[in-house]
């Protein structure tokens, strides 16, 4: 007897995977690589799900063609970092198939899974075996061999996790910086955790329960005074899941970081409306606590300017080509405002902006044509696919680090083509090393070093090269494996914590280890690195 896969099926496959990232997603974050605080492939997953499950609960329809359509719509506008991006690519495959139709059969979904993978692959420039892609592509193989016996949805299913488990445990063989970090693949295993929060959504709907949702008085507590005051620039919005007898603590403790603040709980729901200058950092905190749910940051001054009329600025509206730059912290990203950058982006390490967040800010920027500088290695992936979906000509930098983005920031020219800038460009990003200082979050042993839990430590190539008590001890001690003789430049980047005195004593403390350099300093006010250091 043939066996069918229905349009509600699929939307409690949905269901489920959320309810269940949103469990674990900070177990898969603690597979990161480096035992460091920006782990953040489980919140991307979750993210990107939740944007798939919100579209998809806009449609009334039950046919599968429908169902498909809006989950693609939905993580493909917010993929967040590369897993993310990856996860929408694996969605879009496997529901490209369901197009304009009923139902469709096991095997023909199965048959979907081969084609999700190939579009993943697709969208990865170098796939690398041993992470979420191997895991995605043994899940496939595993529904095909089960389909082929012709089994139901739910034993598939249970057949196709089982082989993923297994090229789950072997991945850290695969991938060398897996096994010398003693970890699976963090993607591997937030794919895995999605699948079986479908399969139990399909077995007995215990992932199927709506949570409780807010109530209208938590929406109208949300709604801020207008005014033309721009001392906060970003009026941030979003509800914080978490005990609703915290709320008093966390509104005094915001109160310090903006003004018009409002708040209002209930049914486990804290909503949180705030003018800042600083958002993530509000973000950051109140992660503390519980999840974020539904955040929306918009910047006052250009809704200001939209809606009276006001004219850009000569410069915004002479522009050939725009650029638009991601960053956290203030100093981070007024500098890239003074180098040029038309839209600053808010993002960067634990807080990668979805793809939707490119596109509006590429459809924003005043330009006939975007150079976009992603400035992160997570997100380099959404700011090209946020290219695909924008109609005027785009060239994304591969910039991996916000030091990076800013050297190639610096050899940009507008009197040069949209190519000739992308390749002189990409040439400055050969030319820059960049070292980052943050603290281990886990005790962790990488090869013969053994890292203790808060300590500092000094990242630089992909490895950890210096680790320490002091933020003086490490800097000088990373710099003596970046700097050479041929070296002319060194920038320090002090981060969100750093005092100006610590950041000085440093600076000369740089300056006299290395007289023959050029040593400059800025104030990024980043979080989770306390210093970015760039060698060029």
């Amino acid at each position: 007897m043939e066996r069918y896969v229905t349009g509600e099926q699929v939307k409690r496959l949905f269901l489920g995977g959320l309810a269940a990232i949103e469990e674990h997603q900070q177990e898969v974050d603690s597979l990161n690589v480096f035992p460091v605080p920006d782990g953040d492939t489980g919140r991307n997953m979750y993210l990107t799900m939740a944007a798939a499950v919100k579209e998809l609960e806009k449609v009334s329809a039950s046919n599968i063609g429908d169902v498909g359509e809006a989950a693609a719509r939905g993580s493909l506008m917010g993929a967040r970092g590369n897993s993310g991006v990856i996860l929408s690519q694996l969605i879009r495959g496997l529901t490209d198939g369901l197009k304009e139709k009923e139902q469709i059969t096991v095997p023909e979904f199965a048959g979907n899974w081969q084609a999700a993978v190939a579009s993943a692959y697709r969208a990865v420039i170098k796939p690398v075996e041993g992470t979420m892609l191997t895991v995605a592509k043994s899940l496939a193989q595993g529904m095909k061999e089960a389909a082929s016996q012709d089994k139901e949805l739910e034993k598939m299913l249970e057949d196709a996790i089982r082989k993923g488990y297994q090229t789950l445990e072997r991945t850290p063989e695969m991938l060398p910086v897996l096994k010398k970090a003693g970890v699976i693949d963090a993607g591997g295993k937030g794919l895995l955790v999605i699948l079986e929060g479908g399969l139990t959504a399909l077995s007995d709907g215990a992932y199927t329960q709506a949570k409780e949702k807010p109530s209208p008085d938590i929406t109208k507590a949300a709604e801020a005074p207008r005014d033309e005051d721009f001392t906060y620039m970003y009026c941030t919005e979003f509800l914080l899941e978490a005990d609703p007898s915290l709320e008093t603590a966390v509104k005094a403790h915001l109160e310090g970081m903006g003004g018009s603040m409002v708040t209002g709980s209930a049914g486990g729901l804290i909503k949180i409306h705030i003018h800042t200058n600083s958002p993530g950092r509000v973000l950051e905190y109140c992660q503390g606590y519980g999840t974020l749910h539904d955040i929306k940051i918009d910047n006052m001054y250009d809704q200001w300017k939209a809606e009276s009329g006001a004219n850009l600025d000569e410069t915004e509206q002479s522009a050939e080509i725009g650029i638009v730059a991601v960053g956290a912290g203030e100093g981070i990203k007024q500098l890239f405002k003074d180098l040029g950058a038309v839209r600053v982006i808010e993002g960067g390490q634990t807080m990668n902006p979805p793809v939707e967040e490119f596109v509006q800010a590429i459809e924003k920027t005043p330009a006939r044509q975007v150079l976009v500088l992603p400035n992160n290695k997570n997100l380099i992936l959404a700011a090209k696919q946020a290219q695909q979906l924008v109609d005027r000509p785009i060239e994304v930098i591969p910039s991996k680090s916000i030091p990076a983005g800013i050297s190639a920031l610096l050899v940009f020219n507008d009197s040069m083509t949209l190519e000739e800038n992308r390749e002189r460009m990409c040439r400055q990003l050969d030319a820059i090393k960049v070292g980052e200082i943050t603290y281990a979050v886990r005790d962790a042993q990488l090869g013969e070093r053994e890292i203790k839990e808060n300590e500092l430590i000094g990242i630089y190539q992909g490895e950890i090269a210096a680790a320490g008590s002091s933020q003086k001890d490490v800097v000088l001690a990373l710099l003596e494996k970046m700097v050479d003789k041929d070296d002319e430049l060194i920038t320090l980047y002090s981060g969100e914590g750093v005092t100006a005195d610590t950041a000085e004593e440093i600076l000369e403390q740089v300056k006299t280890a290395y007289p023959e350099l050029e040593v400059d300093t800025h104030h990024g006010g980043q979080p989770v690195y306390y210093f970015l250091i760039s060698v060029e």
